[in-house]
């Protein structure tokens, strides 16, 4: 089977502008991040949240004691190897 030549894609360049120079622009020309600024804090509803996310976290660290290699580390650990 003969290999087939595939036709060579040349890309010309579009802008005289450095990609560095591009993000730079970009990132002066940033808007910025419209805030909310108001009197009603909503602490009722960060506190929702927050016990959901705390358990979640204990219960990742506790996957995590619970793993071979991490039992090995805090061993070597309280015997002054690592």
């Amino acid at each position: 089977v003969a290999a087939q030549s595939v036709p060579k894609i040349v890309l010309k360049c579009t802008t005289k502008v450095s990609l560095n120079e591009d993000f730079i622009n970009m990132l002066k020309n940033k808007q910025p991040m419209p805030v909310n600024i108001h009197s009603g804090y909503d602490a009722a509803k960060q506190q929702q949240q927050q016990p959901l996310s705390t358990a979640r976290n204990r219960r990742l660290a506790q996957k995590v004691e619970k793993r071979s290699s991490v039992q090995a580390t805090l061993k070597l650990k309280q015997i002054g190897i690592a």
